[in-house]
């Protein structure tokens, strides 16, 4: 994950960005996911090109280290995010006393719209005809949810919605969203979402609940549930033969210290995903998780696996790995720019069918 905003990346010359995209060239992966860059064409910014395409020409396609070349993605998306939209009607989400006011009681955390967004960038052409997003799908539709609702058992002094506020809350904290790509004259599904932290809240656990079930989501939609509804009103999860690799911060860290553990659920006990070779780092082993691949962000010192690529049974893992190396090892400054990008680390898997 790397928060990059419409300032960075429109123009050369941003230190995170440059780093960031050293990181990138140094694993050149074929399918890249950038969470926590806003989307300019919500934000009103810099439409004309959007950041994604400005991340691409200004950074990743410019080499940063003299031993790198630039990368050049022909193809990308900047899914439209729930982060920062408010509902038509005002809605006191987050009940603090006043009505539609972001970020609170927007769809997503986020002062504005667009703000915390994620973009996609592939080598291999996308099928923009078969994308289904679920940016629009009801938390209350998904069966035996967590969605904590007034009188419902749920503290008053807690978060929760009101009958009312949830025949229109949204289940996507940014976006859910399936997008085809074409590979060797194949598809293979990315599935892309970014959820909600598990915390900032109070004793109902509600982003807890929110981020358990924005987990859960792709787990059903790669098991074919049929509650499953796309924006476009198509029915239905995935076909049972599809290949799909899930990618991305997904916020939940197994075996935590969280009342809820959705990344052992749905994630790495879940045998629709194949998990048998996880990625790991020299960095992360020294400090105790080798699978590990955010360190200190909102909580200092904290060392956790919140960021996967996760492929599908019918798909192998050639190789994998977190880019964190370790103290002392710092080869051509590699472990400065990995502290300069973000909090989180680069993670990436060589698959093939």
């Amino acid at each position: 994950m790397i928060e990059l905003e419409t300032e960075q990346v429109q123009q050369p010359g941003d230190e995170q960005a440059e780093a960031a995209a050293r990181i990138v060239q140094e694993v050149r992966p074929d399918v890249l996911v950038v969470n926590e860059l806003t989307n300019d064409l919500q934000e009103g910014k810099y439409t004309d090109t959007a950041n994604i395409d400005a991340f691409v020409e200004n950074y990743l396609s410019v080499p940063q280290c003299e031993h790198l070349e630039g990368i050049e993605y022909p193809h990308t998306l900047q899914p439209a995010s729930n982060t920062g939209v408010l509902p038509d009607e005002a809605f006191d989400f987050n009940k603090d006393g006043r009505a539609g006011e972001r970020p609170g009681d927007a769809y997503g955390f986020g002062e504005y719209p667009g703000h915390y967004a994620f973009a996609i960038a592939s080598r291999h052409p996308i099928d923009e005809n078969g994308i289904r997003s679920f940016r629009k799908f009801r938390w209350a539709d998904m069966p035996n949810n967590l969605l904590p609702v007034e009188g419902d058992d749920v503290d008053e002094d807690g978060l929760y919605l009101t009958e009312e506020e949830t025949d229109v809350y949204r289940l996507s904290s940014k976006t859910h969203i399936d997008v085809p790509i074409c590979v060797g004259g194949e598809t293979v599904h990315g599935l892309f979402a970014h959820p909600t932290p598990p915390t900032f809240d109070g004793e109902n656990n509600f982003n807890g609940r929110w981020n358990h079930d924005e987990v859960r989501f792709f787990a059903d939609y790669v098991a074919g549930e049929e509650y499953v509804y796309d924006d476009g009103g198509t029915a239905g999860g995935l076909d049972d033969d599809a290949s799909y690799v899930l990618l991305g911060d997904m916020n939940a860290a197994p075996n935590g210290d969280r009342p809820l553990d959705p990344a052992g659920e749905f994630l790495l006990e879940n045998d629709d995903f194949d998990t048998e070779r996880l990625p790991t780092s020299p960095g992360g082993a020294q400090r105790g998780n080798r699978y590990a691949t955010r360190f200190g962000g909102d909580i200092e010192g904290v060392v956790e696996q919140i960021d996967y690529v996760l492929p599908s049974p019918d798909l192998s893992v050639r190789d994998s790995a977190v880019v964190w190396p370790s103290e002392g090892s710092d080869e051509r400054g590699l472990l400065s720019d990995v502290r300069t990008a973000s909090d989180h680390r680069l993670v990436w898997a060589d698959i093939e069918a």
